[in-house]
């Protein structure tokens, strides 16, 4: 866990504050994969927290909807937070955030 935030950090650093495009793109796009993946369990995980869809007879489904609701945000955060790095390390938009 201590690499991955470590990962993120520097990719971030490098995304942020390099000189040269090409560092900049690099740590774009390393923030970006490790957002993403960091999404994608994340969604996978909630989806699995709360299973089984559809819920067994007789269990009301609100009680599944609110405990999707309460726990998809932060993979679906993620899941941005890996679009606007990855649109950033394609596009070089250094500073336009």
């Amino acid at each position: 866990m201590a690499g991955i935030v470590g990962v993120v950090a520097s990719g971030y650093l490098l995304a942020w504050r390099s000189n040269r495009a090409a560092s900049r793109r690099a740590g774009s796009l390393v923030v970006a994969a490790i957002a993403g993946l960091v999404g994608l369990f994340g969604v996978w995980w909630a989806m699995g927290a709360v299973s089984p869809i559809p819920p067994p007879e007789g269990t009301p489904l609100w009680g599944i909807a609110i405990a999707l609701l309460l726990l998809l945000p932060i993979p679906l955060g993620a899941l941005y937070i890996s679009a606007r790095f990855f649109r950033r390390g394609l596009h070089d938009e250094h500073g336009k955030d």
